[in-house]
């Protein structure tokens, strides 16, 4: 079964301009095998304003801790228009226990005047 990561973002506060993020959980355990799948989530104080968002791995310090591919590899790359989930393989055995391999997520939107943004959230996996 796989470890789910869903994520949400509004940006529809005209009156503060605020964004509101949620990513959740913001740290997942990861054991041998383990798949994650990043999905985007409907529910929240408002409507989910993803356009798109991709995995990519900033951790060089420790290999990905996933079978290849290797972010930012297309297949890491989720449309909300098709879904908006990302699966990855079964975790390896590549990196020791007590990890904490860094990996972040680029998500697109459009703000409160229509006008196209990403932004750029660095989320953990600790392999345990």
């Amino acid at each position: 079964m796989p470890r789910k990561i869903n994520l949400h973002v509004s940006t529809n506060n005209n009156v503060n301009g605020v964004l509101n993020v949620k990513v959740s959980p913001w740290r997942i355990h990861l054991g041998p095998g383990d798949v994650v799948e990043w999905q985007l989530d409907p529910t929240g104080p408002a409507q989910n304003d993803i356009l798109w968002f991709r995995v990519e791995q900033i951790d060089q310090a420790h290999p990905w801790p996933f079978n290849p591919p290797t972010p930012p590899d297309a297949r890491y790359t989720a449309l909300a228009a098709n879904g908006g989930i990302v699966t990855s393989t079964p975790r390896n055995n590549d990196n020791p226990k007590d990890s904490v391999i860094s990996y972040a997520l680029t998500i697109a939107f459009n703000d409160d005047n229509g006008n196209p943004r990403t932004m750029y959230i660095d989320p953990d996996m600790i392999i345990d």
